[in-house]
């Protein structure tokens, strides 16, 4: 897949550690635009693929806090390695006229928040759910430290309910976030948006798709 030399340099930048992130326009066109983050929202997602929901979250969002949306992703993930470049490519590629996004170079929330000072992050309920767990922090220090740190760079989360484990889980369901930390979380309402459906589900519904056209 060829791609302008231009935007393969951009993304080696953010690779190398030059670039903390890059602006791609509704157009697809790369820059590093300095972007003062305090009235924007920031929907972060692996964006595989692209869906309604994540759609009528950026929405909902937009409305609920009159702040200027964007998508974030990531190339590099918390569980998995650095995306290839190839793969970069064909994700943001569904964002073509949909909205702005912000390529970047953080895999965690702590880290986005250093350079997203002020942003709202728009998450569901499930990963709001593995935010609050000190087991990916070495412990309840190491938790409070994290999200003493996304606070101080004037940052906060706007929470989606989602169905996972087998039932619909709005911020006050979760069990695991502790009373001092509940006021960086606040919920869009049941009424206003639900998803019960994954990115992993709608991947499993398109293999089966092509299986059956094969």
């Amino acid at each position: 897949m060829n791609m302008p030399n231009n935007n393969e340099r951009y993304i080696n930048d953010l690779i190398d550690g030059k670039l903390n992130y890059i602006h791609i326009d509704r157009k697809g066109d790369f820059s590093n635009t300095n972007i003062d983050w305090k009235d924007t929202l920031i929907l972060s997602g692996s964006f595989n693929p692209l869906h309604k929901g994540h759609e009528e979250l950026k929405e909902i969002s937009t409305t609920m806090t009159k702040r200027k949306p964007y998508y974030e992703l990531s190339i590099k993930n918390a569980v998995k390695l650095t995306i290839s470049t190839d793969e970069v490519f064909k994700r943001i590629g569904q964002f073509k006229e949909k909205g702005e996004v912000i390529l970047s170079d953080a895999t965690f929330f702590t880290d986005k928040s250093h350079i997203y000072q002020g942003a709202i992050f728009v998450i569901g309920a499930d990963l709001c759910q593995e935010i609050n767990n000190p087991v990916y922090y070495g412990g309840e220090e190491g938790l409070k430290k994290s999200l003493m740190t996304i606070k101080s760079n004037d940052c906060r989360f706007l929470v989606a309910g989602r169905f996972f484990n087998n039932k619909y889980h709005a911020v006050d369901d979760l069990m695991n976030i502790r009373k001092e930390h509940r006021f960086l979380f606040e919920s869009i309402p049941e009424n206003l948006f639900r998803l019960d459906i994954s990115s992993t589900e709608i991947r499993s519904m398109n293999k089966e798709k092509e299986m059956t056209h094969e």
